[in-house]
Parts: C-alpha cells; structure tokens; sequence
C-alpha cells in the first residue's frame, strides 16, 4: 500500500518537507533482503539492502502514481555485485526510452546529498533523470526527496572537487521536490531532449572502469618527493635517479630511457620522476617506465609518460597492445608494430582523475595492469 503525504495528515506532520512518501511493506522489504543475498558479497551488505529497498520503493511508487509505466530493471547495476558495491546507487534503470539512477539515502532529513562520481562520469552509468530515494527502515517508510536531470546535474558539479572516496557533495535543494514532474516528462518529453554522453563501444571499457573504481593507485606525486608507497612496492616499481643530458650516472633503465626520449617529442622537464618495473606477458619480458610531471601555471594538473620497450636481444612483440582508460572513455590504445622498439603515450590530467594503464599480450589472453594518480600528500 502506498502513503501520499497530500494526503496522510499523521506523515506531512513527521515529514513535513517532503512530498510523498511510500510505505515499505513487510513483502517489499523480504524483497529486497532477497535481492542482496542473492548477490552473495561478503561486505557492504547493507549498502545493497538499501539499494534493493529504494528499487523496490520505486518500483511501488511508479507503480501506483502511474500504471502505464514500467521500470526495465535487466540491466540494473544492482544485480551485478562487482558494480552494485563500486557504486552506491541503482543505475540502468529504464522507463521506456529513459534512463534513471536512483540514490539512496539514510533517513529524510540531511541537507547534503553524496553523489558518486561514477553516476555521472560513466556513459553507461549516466541517467535521464536521477531521484534522490530516502530510506527509514525502522520506520517501514521509503520517500523520494527530489529529482534532477542529468543536463542539470552536471551543471550543479561542475567545479565542485571529487572527494577522496570518489563522491560530490551537494545540496539536497540541489534537486527538484516537483516529484510529478517526472512523471510528465516520461510521458511526454524526448529522450534526446537530454543528452547523455556516448556509451563507449570498446569491449574492454567497463572492465577497465570497475579497477579503476575498485583498486588502489600507485600515487605518482609521491615519485616527485622521491617517495615510494605500498601500491607501487607491490608492483615492483623502483624509483630511477633524476634524468640527465649530460649522462653522468651511468644506470642502465636510465640510459635506456634517455635513449628512447632522445628520439620522441616529448618535453620533460629537469623536476620530472621516473620509474621503472620489470615485466613478462605471455612469455616475453618487457620494460615499464612511468615519467610524471607537474604541469606548470596549472593547478593541480600533471602529466604522465608511458613507454614499454623490448628487452635487450629480443624481438619486437608484435601485437602487444598499450590502451589507457579513464572513468569515460578509452583514452588511448596502441599495437606494437614489427619496426619499434617501444611504445609510448602521453596523457594529461587533473589532481581528480586516475589513469588505468593496460598491457595486452597479442593474443588477448594474458594482460598487467597498473592505475596511477597523482593526489595532494
């Protein structure tokens, strides 16, 4: 049964700031206990009960204000466990031709709102509309708080800096308490009124998306104080003495590199730091390095220098291939060719972003992966 507060006097007196709410029944919350155990994770449970009760409140409210519509749920990144605990929300939704991601929330009265950032950054996760969904278990009660388009939204965080744990804060006013709005839009509005950012259409994309929401980063503005952390120790990264053109430390990954740069347009300054690791894919020993720099007159922005080389006396690993990710696209991807030795790329990034970088053996059956960032100590 659902509970409009227009017209249940007992809820607009408890929750006077909100529209309607929706009573969670003793089914609907089974429901949704089934819905997280069949998921079988061993932690964040709770966060997918809440995600599973503000689907199933959803679903009861669309239900009841307007019978017509339906909520597709396949697709939902509820039921995939690896997204449902990478991002706190209930995204893929759809109601005809709309998108929608629905946010949980605890309780109905905080004035801030954490959004993550994946809902927005991601093509595949990006919605029409976004719906702010709180939750009182205790109270059986469900209330959606507010809805925003993703145009509008994506106008509220511009500017706004990303959170250590990969959220925006933002204002529940930021989000419109119209609740029926939506309904007419769905019914009435075209989808390409609002424009989503292209889905990608590389394979590896999403694959690529759940490290980088997953996994540590070797934090590279550690390099430029002549630091190490635990993520880069882990991959075996050893930090290479600073570069010289006049060559009067003869170490052998740095003179290789000083050979490959000689021969690529690339300007690195003196401050730059670099790295190195050893690899093998597939068989075949390769080298790693990693140079970082900030970048000057730019707050915050860095650049990264990718190069993988062949190992003294070995042939050229054709088909081999360098691709780098962030959290919207595949940024770049590169096939060894028969006549190099090396392959290198460039990226350029804000203190926000991580780069995933992802070598592939020829045959695609073998690859290494390393994310880097370069965040404020």
């Amino acid at each position: 049964m659902t509970n409009y507060l227009n017209e249940q006097k007992i809820a607009m007196t408890s929750f006077p700031g909100l529209q309607e709410t929706i009573e969670l029944e003793a089914e609907q919350k089974e429901e949704a206990l089934q819905i997280t155990n069949r998921l079988a994770v061993a932690t964040g449970q709770l966060a997918l009960y809440f995600q599973a009760l503000a689907l199933v409140a959803f679903e009861d409210w669309l239900k009841n204000r307007e019978p017509s519509l339906s909520v597709e749920k396949t697709e939902a990144s509820l039921f995939n466990p690896d997204y449902a605990q990478a991002v706190n929300a209930v995204c893929n939704l759809r109601v005809g031709e709309f998108k929608i991601c629905l946010i949980p929330t605890l309780g109905f009265s905080d004035e801030l709102v954490t959004i993550p950032q994946a809902v927005l950054a991601v093509p595949e996760f990006a919605a029409h509309f976004y719906l702010i969904i709180g939750i009182e278990d205790e109270l059986d009660l469900a209330a959606i708080r507010g809805v925003a388009r993703y145009d509008q939204l994506a106008a509220d965080i511009a500017g706004i800096a990303v959170q250590a744990d990969g959220s925006y804060e933002l204002p529940v006013t930021s989000f419109s308490p119209k609740i029926e709005e939506v309904l007419v839009y769905l019914q009435c509005l075209s989808p390409a009124t609002i424009k989503l950012p292209a889905v990608s259409t590389n394979r590896d994309y999403l694959e690529d998306v759940l490290k980088i929401l997953t996994q540590q980063a070797i934090n590279v503005k550690k390099w430029l104080q002549n630091q190490v952390d635990e993520v880069a120790q882990e991959f075996a990264w050893q930090l290479l003495p600073a570069l010289s053109p006049l060559r009067r430390l003869r170490q052998s990954q740095v003179e290789d590199l000083e050979d490959i740069l000689t021969t690529i347009d690339v300007e690195i300054p003196a401050v730059a730091a670099c790295s190195y690791r050893q690899l093998e894919l597939a068989g075949t020993p390769l080298g790693f390095y990693a140079v970082t720099w900030r970048l000057p007159d730019a707050s915050g922005d860095w650049s990264l220098l990718l190069i993988v080389e062949t190992m003294p006396n070995q042939e050229p690993p054709v088909g081999v291939k360098l691709r780098v990710t962030d959290l919207t696209q595949v940024l770049k991807e590169l096939e060894w060719q028969e006549d190099r030795d090396y392959l290198f790329m460039q990226i350029i990034g804000s203190e926000e972003e991580k780069f995933l970088a992802t070598i592939t053996a020829a045959d695609g059956t073998e690859n290494t992966w390393t994310l880097f960032e370069s965040k404020s100590l």
